[in-house]
């Protein structure tokens, strides 16, 4: 059986891919929805449970629950609705034959066919590692691949197939390192090694060959406003895992196709290759090309550059000399771990001391042009994920907010900006859960305004 056999068959006997943290028997649907929008507690619900252990016959969770006071007719209500849509999409699967051949086939599998299976199964990571079974990460969701677990001496012979002598002096000196793998076959992936309490283990992060598109993203259009700008700083914000990447390479890539620009990034490690179109592009790895972000920061500003690519914005160092290159007529493009645009900002201030903040208030009033924030949200059939996104431009009236200090007001200047594009995470979550795109529980979940989602029935 060939890896490309093997994928399909684990797609097709989905029984044979088990969510890590999996259980044998599924607890009570109802509980599990109620627990996740946070209507109740835990130990509420373990006592609703007694009191309908007990009862003969037993009686529907819901009516303990509201006998118990503990919820009102109404949200029982919405949360029935909730149940019966997931319980309509979920898919029954049995055990069919098949398993057998794919656990004999993983057993003996080489290092590169890892690889292969990551990429014909569509899955985002691949993670190997001592004392752990292998797993990807498919649609968000871990799964365990049908194989025992990986022994110490195993995972270092696997792993150490992807390092070069030096990158493996360096995993034993640091306990870590990241590198970039181009297998002439299997595509781009980024690999992070490190060493845990079992032995060693690694997570490979599969790259697409070249930027996406526009139309494949699902960003609003609007964002593309941004890279209309000569200067100033744009971010790019999630958390790890949302897209952050894809995004800013699409950017980046448009200006390619559209401006003669001299393009500077900073990454860690290079992820997708960018070749000259108008634009002359120059790809810094860290820390190959320059010790650290704000090293090669630094070093940019004296190479001619039109735009600088930031591949993470995480010390002071680095988000001071991102400013100043912003101030001085650059335009940068930096991400940050951070789920709101507003959030965005006191990210940056909170990574000063207090003295320095008026300062650097004052700064970002004069320099942020823009801030994209999104999240990837499992679709409600299962199959992929559809992108969230929150959008800010930094118009006047913001700026001014950013400068007095009155972050918290952003919010609803950008309930007011819908004009100039910009959009809040709510209401594009809202869209999602409209358009059936994703669930209700999933949106609720990521919602920080959760009322409005409770009356979608």
């Amino acid at each position: 059986m060939n890896s490309s056999l093997i994928a399909t068959n684990l797609l097709t006997h989905s029984h044979t891919l088990l969510p890590v943290g999996t259980q044998s028997m599924r607890e009570s649907l109802l509980g599990q929805i109620l627990l996740n929008f946070h209507l109740i507690t835990p130990d509420q619900l373990d006592r609703a449970l007694q009191v309908q252990a007990k009862l003969k016959p037993p009686r529907p969770l819901g009516e303990i629950l509201i006998e118990q006071k503990i919820l009102d007719e109404k949200t029982v209500a919405s949360i029935l609705n909730v149940q019966k849509r997931k319980l309509a999409i979920d898919p029954v699967v049995s055990p069919e034959s098949g398993a057998s051949e794919v656990e004999q086939y993983l057993e003996n599998i080489s290092p590169d066919e890892y690889l292969k299976i990551t990429r014909d199964l569509g899955a985002s990571d691949l993670h190997l590692g001592a004392g752990l079974e292998p797993a990807v990460r498919l649609h968000g969701t871990l799964f365990r691949l049908p194989r025992k677990a990986l022994s110490a001496t195993e995972a270092e012979d696997v792993l150490f197939t992807f390092l070069t002598p030096e990158q493996r002096q360096e995993l034993r000196q640091n306990k870590h390192v990241d590198v970039a793998i181009n297998h002439k076959d299997y595509g781009r992936f980024r690999l992070n090694v490190f060493v845990h309490t079992l032995g060693m283990a690694g997570v490979f992060r599969a790259i697409a060959d070249e930027a996406q598109a526009f139309e494949e993203l699902g960003l609003p259009r609007s964002v593309l406003s941004v890279i209309n700008n000569k200067n100033g700083l744009v971010l790019v914000t999630g958390p790890t895992g949302s897209g952050k990447s894809t995004t800013l390479s699409m950017l980046l890539d448009r200006i390619n196709e559209r401006d003669q620009r001299h393009i500077i990034t900073l990454e860690e490690p290079i992820e997708v290759v960018h070749r000259n179109k108008k634009s002359v592009v120059s790809q810094r790895e860290i820390p190959t090309h320059a010790p650290t972000f704000a090293a090669g920061l630094r070093s940019a500003l004296r190479e001619d550059p039109d735009v600088i690519v930031v591949g993470e914005m995480r010390d002071p160092d680095t988000v001071a000399t991102a400013l100043t290159a912003a101030e001085t007529g650059h335009l940068v493009l930096g991400t940050l771990h951070t789920k709101s645009a507003p959030q965005s900002i006191l990210r940056i201030l909170d990574l000063f001391p207090e003295g320095h903040r008026e300062h650097v208030r004052t700064l970002l009033a004069t320099v942020l042009r823009g801030v994209i924030a999104q999240q990837l949200v499992p679709n409600i059939d299962q199959q992929g994920r559809s992108l969230a996104t929150e959008f800010m431009v930094v118009n006047p009236a913001i700026a001014n907010l950013i400068r007095d200090d009155r972050i918290w007001q952003i919010k609803t200047l950008m309930q007011l900006g819908r004009e100039e594009g910009m959009r809040l995470m709510d209401d594009s979550l809202l869209q999602l859960v409209q358009s059936k795109k994703i669930s209700l529980e999933e949106a609720f979940s990521r919602a920080t305004e959760r009322e409005k989602f409770l009356s979608q029935q």
